[in-house]
């Protein structure tokens, strides 16, 4: 199987032997939403078991990768985003401040003890 992401579909694809041209010929089998990929009744009568495993195991994985990406994306706008919130609490705080606080300050303790098991000691400013 083969898969293609297009700007809002991923192709299921198959490619079968064709003897009249003596070479292999593609067939779309599927067609899934790039935002919500399921698996549908269609999908799965249109596909061999072998083959619903495997498309089974690229959507995981690439969910995963997804997952992991985003995860990337919000370590790298993290500083951006403090410094946007140091700005918001020296303009003095409002009804909601107190509990951002509590917050923040829970999610950076999580933040610099994970941080630390990972071997970034504050003094260490590897770039």
């Amino acid at each position: 199987m083969q898969f293609r992401e297009r700007s809002r579909v991923i192709q299921v694809i198959r490619t079968i032997y064709d003897p009249a041209i003596k070479r292999g010929r593609a067939e779309v089998v599927a067609r899934l939403d790039k935002d919500d990929p399921q698996l549908d009744d269609d999908v799965r009568s249109a596909c061999s078991p072998d083959e619903l495993a495997e498309v089974e195991t690229f959507l995981t994985e690439r969910a995963e990768m997804m997952s992991r990406e985003a995860t990337r994306d919000a370590a790298e706008d993290l500083a951006a985003r403090m410094r946007m919130a140091e700005a918001y609490f020296r303009s003095g705080p409002d009804g909601i401040a107190g509990t951002l606080a509590a917050e923040i300050f829970t999610a950076w303790d999580d933040l610099k003890k994970a941080m630390h098991r990972a071997g970034f000691r504050k003094e260490k400013h590897d770039h």
